[in-house]
């Protein structure tokens, strides 16, 4: 008899700068209104570069309160201090592998976790490193994994 493996979910992940939360708010209106089940979705910002094009303001519960409500991304939010990058938020799946501590430091906070929780999902480190410069230039960075065939149909809607 022999041995097969089965890959009947390969993950795959989706990344994308956006200059404003409102062209996320659009992707993620369309990813939910989609039969698309198991995709998980993740942004990141710098905090003090977020323009949510209304009368905002640098106020922590407004942002975490859009996040969840506007982009429906309500389970797991935090903030992450990266002496590279500077301070940003973390919404959605990857949350708690940013905001896990080890020694009392949050693994985002440290300058290789970006690096290595980026790279842990596939991504090269020269793609990680121009989505570092492209979130301390004040973009922000939506993440999306699911399996290769919902990915690839949500590849036009992004690019």
């Amino acid at each position: 008899m022999k041995n097969r493996v089965e890959d009947i979910n390969d993950k795959r992940v989706l990344l994308k700068s956006f200059q404003s939360i409102n062209q996320i708010e659009n992707i993620v209106k369309q990813i939910c209104s989609s039969e698309m089940d198991d995709i998980q979705i993740s942004v990141l910002g710098k905090v003090e570069d977020v323009n949510l094009d209304t009368n905002f303001s640098d106020s922590w519960t407004e942002l975490k309160s859009y996040c969840s409500n506007k982009l429906r991304l309500t389970s797991n939010f935090g903030m992450v201090s990266n002496a590279e990058i500077g301070t940003y938020f973390i919404a959605g799946f990857l949350a708690p592998m940013f905001l896990q501590e080890i020694n009392g430091k949050t693994i985002g906070a440290m300058s290789a976790g970006f690096y290595g929780i980026l790279g842990g999902l596939g991504i090269d480190q020269e793609n990680v490193s121009d989505y570092s410069k492209a979130l301390n230039k004040g973009d922000l960075i939506l993440i999306i994994r699911g399996n290769k065939s919902e990915i690839s149909k949500l590849k036009p809607l992004i690019v």
